[in-house]
């Protein structure tokens, strides 16, 4: 008995299904207008915002929107990299795009603001310009007060120096054989050359060793100070087979002061200096001879501890 022969399939979708995708997407639609017309609950808003309360931002004229302290603000830019996009997603942008009048009072809608809400900064800086002032002159005033206080506490502590220095100077009666004078930095005790040397000479007189035991012992009392032995000549020219100028001849001086009295003293040899400057500090006219015979010198500048170098 010969088999009946199958039907061949309909083509195309069943008739079912057609019915059944239209139902889906009137669902699916039904629920985007639920969705597009609900309004998000304010409390749960302010409690995202609240999220982000210790993080700063700044409030700018137009734009997106910001937080401070939890609450969402109108008219600002935010610091924080992609939330406007979280506030997209939630619904926030354009609840807060809707409720810009609310926020009229504080001057930050349409790009307006009121006098008032600028930075305190903002009106300080005017009424530093306006006096006249910025903080790059208050900065240099403060550096010359501040110079001026240490050049004043400096020259009190050279000026106690000086009185502590005569009074020793008087007691080993040698106080008629030196000259001294200070200011805000050091001390300074000049010694006669003729004194001292032989002309052409550096090498230290044998009838002015206990003079120089002496200075020496004043130059103990400040070990710790910065101490700076100078020498220094007339004008008059030298050329010998020891001495090539008188530049050579007064750092020989200032040496030899320097090698004799740190054989008397318990110095500190850190702290001491020595330079020769030959004719070019004279302190008198080279003009006479008596002028010639106090640029002649040996000088000995004891800083005070302010400015004593470490």
């Amino acid at each position: 008995m010969a088999k009946r022969k199958e039907k061949p399939p309909e083509e195309g979708s069943p008739a079912w299904m057609a019915t059944f995708s239209d139902l889906m997407n009137l669902l699916l639609c039904f629920f985007v207008l639920l969705f597009a017309s609900s309004t998000m609950d304010e409390g749960k808003i302010q409690r995202i915002a609240a999220s982000f309360e210790n993080i700063s931002f700044s409030i700018l004229e137009a734009g997106s929107v910001s937080l401070v302290e939890g609450a969402v603000v109108s008219g600002g830019v935010t610091q924080l990299p992609g939330i406007e996009s979280i506030l997209e997603y939630i619904g926030v942008a354009s609840e807060v795009e809707g409720n810009n009048q609310d926020l009229s009072a504080t001057g930050a809608d349409e790009g307006t603001s009121d006098s008032s809400d600028q930075p305190d900064s903002i009106e300080n800086n005017s009424e530093e310009i306006v006096g006249g002032k910025t903080d790059q002159d208050k900065t240099e005033l403060s550096e010359q007060e501040l110079k001026e206080k240490m050049d004043e506490q400096g020259l009190e502590q050279s000026e106690e120096m000086y009185d502590e220095i005569s009074q020793m100077a008087e007691s080993y009666s040698i106080d008629d054989r030196m000259v001294m004078d200070y200011n805000a930095q050091y001390v300074s005790i000049d010694l006669n050359g003729a004194i001292l040397f032989n002309p052409g000479e550096a090498e230290v007189r044998e009838d002015a060793l206990i003079f120089m035991q002496k200075i020496a012992s004043i130059m103990e009392r400040y070990r710790d100070c910065t101490i700076e032995i100078e020498g220094h000549t007339d004008n008059v020219p030298i050329s010998t087979a020891k001495y090539e100028s008188n530049r050579y001849l007064s750092t020989a001086r200032a040496n030899k002061v320097l090698e004799y009295v740190e054989a008397q003293a318990n110095l500190i040899d850190a702290n001491m200096k020595v330079a020769g400057y030959g004719d070019s500090r004279p302190v008198a006219s080279n003009d006479t001879e008596e002028g010639r015979a106090r640029n002649r010198r040996v000088s000995i500048k004891i800083f005070n501890p302010l400015n004593s170098e470490s």
